[in-house]
């Protein structure tokens, strides 16, 4: 899409903010104002708008895309079912799924997801049962219980952060890591790619899969930077 506008600013309503461009409203794609609650996050979506060439890059709008799926999906009709969806991440949680071998993997499996695991318990007490292997195991129903009590209890905002984080680790555990601030990162990068990161190193380098791993680096830092615009309140 061509660039159709001039200039991007924010425009204060009461206690929420709207990205306006040519003082107009931004519309989702659902049609709904673009406005948020924190003014850092307003500001670092009228950036993105600001910083645009002559053609609309979506994939350099991640405040955006996130605010989004904040305003459409998180705080819309649709929560219920995008509750369901983060939940299946947790019947099937990468960090409960440990390799057999080799040793040195299962090495860094066990450095970079056992305090992980424990932090769900002493933080949210859910206990996962873990399994060598990918044959799947199921999960014990008060664990998930507690899980969707506490996805169910996510505001708008933080479930947007859970929701994409999880969706870039493959892991509920790591996403609300990340969200309170147990994991940086970094770390949530580290942890969500162990195998990928020790098939890179133990097989040597390769171009396309070190360029998706790079951009999953990318969005997780995103997430976290998203998650730190909104919290912040002036």
């Amino acid at each position: 899409m061509k660039k159709f506008y001039k200039t991007a600013d924010v425009e204060k309503r009461e206690s929420e903010y709207a990205v306006r461009l040519d003082g107009k409203p931004v519309k989702t794609p659902l049609g709904r104002p673009l406005v948020v609650p924190a003014l850092p996050l307003a500001n670092g979506i009228a950036a993105e708008w600001a910083e645009q060439g002559e053609e609309l890059k979506p994939e350099t709008m991640p405040l955006t895309r996130l605010a989004n799926t904040m305003v459409d999906k998180a705080a819309g009709p649709d929560r219920a079912g995008m509750n369901a969806e983060l939940l299946k991440y947790g019947g099937s949680d990468l960090l409960c799924y440990f390799a057999p071998h080799p040793s040195d993997l299962v090495r860094k499996q066990e450095e970079a997801w056992r305090p992980l695991l424990a932090w769900m318990e002493e933080q949210y007490g859910i206990v996962f049962d873990t399994a060598s292997g990918v044959q799947f195991r199921q999960q014990p129903p008060a664990a998930l219980e507690r899980l969707k009590k506490v996805i169910d209890g996510l505001d708008a905002g933080a479930f947007t952060v859970v929701q994409a984080a999880a969706a870039t680790a493959g892991s509920v555990i790591i996403a609300l890591a990340l969200l309170e601030g147990r994991l940086a990162p970094e770390g949530a990068y580290a942890a969500a790619f162990v195998d990928e990161l020790h098939q890179l190193e133990a097989w040597g380098e390769d171009e396309e899969a070190r360029r998706q791993l790079e951009a999953k680096r990318a969005e997780l830092g995103d997430v976290v930077r998203f998650r730190e615009l909104l919290k912040t309140s002036a």
